[in-house]
């Protein structure tokens, strides 16, 4: 199967530059844990694709297959763009906060973060390590489980054992950002939510746990104070190869005192137990994965509701469902308790069987 590897993963012999001119002409010598696994199982990559700065917001030169003046999200933007245009079949990505299931949606794709800590991230650039997360890309739910099961060196059937085979129990919830959602991305999701109530039985819509709708403050205070230590030095040293972007994120982290930082820790983990709990009855929780379709290539798109399922480990997972007015796709976003992926992918390969999937690319299609 050939796939593509996005430029943060180490690739022995083959550059790895992370999206930035700080680590221009960098070969490393061993590929990363993740690669070395997907070569064992039979992969071929057959190229690297394009990331983000850093794995950050400043765009790469990837344009989004649908029209060519948006973006495909951020930050595994090649990665998503390679299997909407059909040039791949598999990638690997990567998720600190948004980076796969925003691009998965903006692109149209199946895109799969497993749950925190599940698959390796060595040989991966750190740019939080409490936070990043490796993801994956395919055309369907069934590939994307094969993919992640080789990535992990796992049997298949630790990932995936097919659809479900009867109604999953599903919550839906909106979260405190929905009035930040457009118009066709709100009608989308209760259009989504309808269709799989009247297949498989009443939704619920219970409450988020206490405090977690605070999570988008808090990553992204777990991701300054972290990035600022791993990559701060490094862009304070040659700021002309640094976006603003990145310098000002790493400036603001650097100013985070360690108390703020360890109580930003100390409430993970108090939301994450909350979390398990809360979701564990369910096989899937369903949530806008997009403010709407994807904006113009000057930015990689906003992760709000990508955010919360990060900061806890979730594994999460988007599914293209229908286009917005300009017909671009939009998506569903499911999410389920750690340690739930194999129930999770069964329930979104439920849910995939039912909603109506965007077109491919006009681009492609011609």
């Amino acid at each position: 199967m050939p796939i593509g590897v996005k430029d943060v993963y180490d690739t022995a012999g083959i550059p790895t530059e992370h999206g930035s001119a700080l680590f221009r002409g960098r070969v490393p010598g061993r590929s990363a844990e993740v690669v070395r696994a997907l070569e064992a199982a039979g992969a071929i990559m057959i190229g690297k694709t394009i990331t983000a700065e850093l794995a950050f917001l400043h765009p790469g030169a990837t344009r989004n297959p649908y029209d060519l003046e948006r973006t495909p999200g951020g930050s595994s933007m090649g990665s998503a763009a390679a299997i909407a245009a059909g040039v791949i079949p598999g990638a690997l990505g990567t998720q600190t906060n948004g980076s796969t299931i925003r691009p998965g949606a903006f692109c149209g794709v199946v895109a799969f973060k497993p749950t925190g800590g599940r698959l390796s991230t060595a040989g991966a650039l750190e740019f939080s390590k409490t936070l990043d997360q490796v993801g994956t890309f395919a055309g369907d739910v069934a590939s994307v489980a094969r993919l992640v099961a080789a990535s992990a060196g796992d049997a298949l059937e630790e990932w995936w054992t097919g659809p479900a085979r009867r109604a999953p129990r599903i919550a839906a919830v909106r979260t405190s950002d929905w009035d930040s959602a457009d118009d066709a991305m709100r009608t989308r999701f209760q259009a989504d939510v309808d269709e799989l109530a009247s297949e498989g039985g009443p939704i619920e819509w219970p409450p988020l746990p206490p405090g977690l709708d605070d999570a988008p403050a808090l990553i992204r205070v777990v991701m300054a104070y972290e990035s600022a230590r791993t990559l701060g030095a490094l862009a304070r040293s040659r700021p002309a190869d640094v976006s603003p972007q990145a310098r000002e994120f790493f400036e603001w982290g650097a100013s985070i005192s360690a108390d703020e930082y360890e109580r930003a820790i100390r409430e993970r983990l108090r939301l994450i137990a909350g979390f398990n709990e809360w979701a564990a009855p369910y096989d899937a929780v369903v949530t806008p994965p997009v403010v709407g379709e994807a904006p113009a290539r000057t930015t990689t798109g906003d992760p709000r509701f990508c955010s919360r399922w990060t900061f806890v480990g979730a594994p999460t997972i988007v599914i293209p469902t229908g286009v917005g007015p300009s017909g671009l796709p939009l998506g569903l976003q499911l999410a389920g308790a750690r340690g739930s992926d194999r129930r999770l992918l069964g329930a979104a390969a439920w849910a995939a069987s039912l909603l109506p999937a965007p077109p491919r690319p006009t681009l492609v299609a011609r």
